[in-house]
């Protein structure tokens, strides 16, 4: 048995915050936890985010982009320009929703890599049939930085691609495992 492979187990929890209004977009908080015991003998961390979602089906579904609490105005734009997207994921025009993770956070940094990346990757298994956004400068780690987590290669190596004109990327449906 390998020094990582003591009982690891792994929880991913939704919890969505209603409100009695069409005005605001559901506001999703994702947690994972990981446990175990990491080879330096401690627990292995959580990881959380916040994933704004919003109906197209709802005439108001940019503006509610735009009264969020976190600042999704510029991603909003993005997606109201259908061609843009077109071009980037032609799949994501078939959507009924948008899912925008607005902000991750990764309590051990030595997990930070690869348990982001399961966070990122349950959240699109449970919204599978949306198109999924990611805002890369949100991303802050235990010292308050940014971290890799932030880095946009980070999110390239499991399928995000650039919107050009944004600091969001966009999971195209085919990248989606």
């Amino acid at each position: 048995m390998s020094e990582d492979s003591d009982q690891r187990a792994t929880a991913f929890q939704l919890t969505l915050r209603t409100v009695d209004d069409d005005v605001e977009p559901e506001v999703w908080r994702a947690t994972i936890h990981s446990g175990g015991v990491t080879r330096f003998g401690g627990e292995t961390g959580a990881a959380e985010a916040t994933v704004y979602r919003v109906h197209y089906a709802n005439p108001r579904w940019a503006e509610q982009l735009q009264d969020a609490e976190a600042d999704l105005t510029s991603i909003s734009s993005a997606f109201v320009d259908r061609e843009l997207i077109s071009l980037l994921d032609e799949s994501s025009l078939f959507t009924d929703n948008l899912c925008v993770i607005a902000s991750i956070h990764v309590e051990d940094a030595r997990q930070g890599p690869s348990l982001s990346h399961e966070l990122v990757r349950s959240i699109a298994r449970v919204f599978d049939g949306d198109t999924i956004a990611l805002l890369t400068a949100r991303r802050t780690g235990n010292d308050g930085a940014t971290g890799f987590w932030a880095d946009r290669a980070h999110w390239a190596a499991i399928g995000f691609v650039d919107i050009p004109g944004t600091t969001s990327m966009i999971l195209p449906v085919g990248a989606r495992s």
